[in-house]
């Protein structure tokens, strides 16, 4: 079986790159979550916490004030605007 596998971009930076177990992100229409053989699917992100569950069974969290998912075949790839740090009141 082939796993799901995630990129996370930036302008900046790729902040992820590697095989997944979950995605769960901020959608346009409200919070939704990828696994491995979703069906395609394009979508806006807005403000909020983008969390993923590596292979690992690390959970990795990452902020987004906005982007663009696309997942289609078992690869997803989240291009953010802009990224901020945990730490960042403004989010």
């Amino acid at each position: 079986m082939e796993d799901l596998y995630l990129e996370i971009i930036t302008p900046e930076e790729i902040l992820y790159d590697g095989p997944v177990g979950l995605v769960e992100v901020p959608g346009a229409q409200g919070r939704f979550v990828l696994l491995r053989d979703h069906a395609p699917i394009i979508s806006t992100l807005v403000r909020g916490d983008v969390r993923v569950i590596g292979k690992d069974g690390y959970d990795h969290h990452f902020k987004c004030k906005e982007g663009v998912l696309e997942c289609h075949e078992n690869h997803t790839v989240i291009l953010m605007n802009k990224w901020v740090d945990e730490n960042d009141a403004d989010l």
